[in-house]
C-alpha cells in the first residue's frame, strides 16, 4: 500500500476544514513542546504522469495541524496534519473541479485528508553531513480510507523567527500508489503512482 520510506526534510505528511488559514493555525491550542503548523510557509505539492511522456504539478493550498518536537527527546515527537481537500490547485480551473469531485477527492462528502503519527524513532543521529533523521509512523486518511504509512523523516533545522516566536520545520518527497485509495479513474492515461513533496514550517 502507500507504505512508502518517505525522505523529509523536516515533516510531515500529510489533515479537516473546508477553509484553513494560517491565522486559524496560529489560533491552535498548543501543549507544551508543541508548534503550529504555518499554512503560509508550508507547502504541500503532489505530481502525476501524463500519458507516459511528461509530469504536471499541483498543490493544496490550505493546511495546518501540530508538530511537537523536542530535541532532546525526539523519539518523543509527533505530527497532526489537516490538508482542506477542495484547497486543490493545479492551475487549471477544470482540472480542480474534477480533482475535488467523486472520481478522486470527493471534497463535499470528505472535506479533509490527515495524517496522524502513532510512533517515532531516531533514524539517525544528526551529523556534520547530515540532518537528523526520525523514522515516523501513522496513518494517513483521504476519501474515507486509511493507510499505514512509514516515513524517514529529515529535521530541516530550528531557531528563532519574528517576534521572539520558535519555528521548526520539516521536508519530505515520497510516492504512494493513488489506487490504494479507491482512485482509480484514469489509471493509464494519468499514473496510479504519485509523488509527493511536503515542506513544513511550523511555530510557537
Amino acid at each position: 500500500m502507500f507504505q512508502q520510506i518517505l525522505t523529509l526534510g523536516g515533516i510531515g505528511l500529510i489533515a479537516g476544514l473546508a477553509s484553513l488559514s494560517s491565522s486559524s493555525a496560529a489560533s491552535t491550542t498548543l501543549g507544551e513542546g508543541a508548534y503550529s503548523i504555518d499554512s503560509v510557509h508550508s507547502s504541500i505539492l503532489f505530481s502525476a504522469v501524463h500519458f507516459n511522456v511528461s509530469r504536471f504539478y499541483g498543490r493544496f493550498n490550505d493546511v495546518e495541524g501540530e508538530i511537537s518536537f523536542d530535541p532532546e527527546h525526539p523519539e518523543k515527537s509527533s505530527i497532526h496534519i489537516v490538508v482542506d481537500a477542495a484547497s486543490v490547485d493545479t492551475h487549471d480551473k477544470k482540472r480542480d473541479q474534477h480533482l475535488s469531485g467523486p472520481d478522486f477527492f470527493a471534497a463535499k462528502e470528505f472535506e479533509s485528508l490527515t495524517f496522524t503519527s502513532e510512533s517515532v524513532r531516531v533514524s539517525r543521529e544528526a551529523t556534520d553531513e547530515a540532518p537528523l533523521q526520525l523514522e515516523v509512523s501513522g496513518k494517513l486518511e483521504m476519501v474515507g480510507k486509511k493507510r499505514d504509512v512509514t516515513a524517514l523523516v529529515d529535521l530541516v533545522g530550528a531557531g528563532a523567527g519574528m517576534g521572539g516566536s520558535e519555528l521548526v520545520g520539516f521536508h519530505t518527497r515520497f510516492e504512494i500508489n493513488r489506487t490504494d485509495w479507491g482512485m482509480d479513474t484514469m489509471v493509464g492515461p494519468l499514473s496510479d503512482a504519485i509523488e509527493v513533496t511536503i515542506s513544513v514550517e511550523a511555530n510557537r
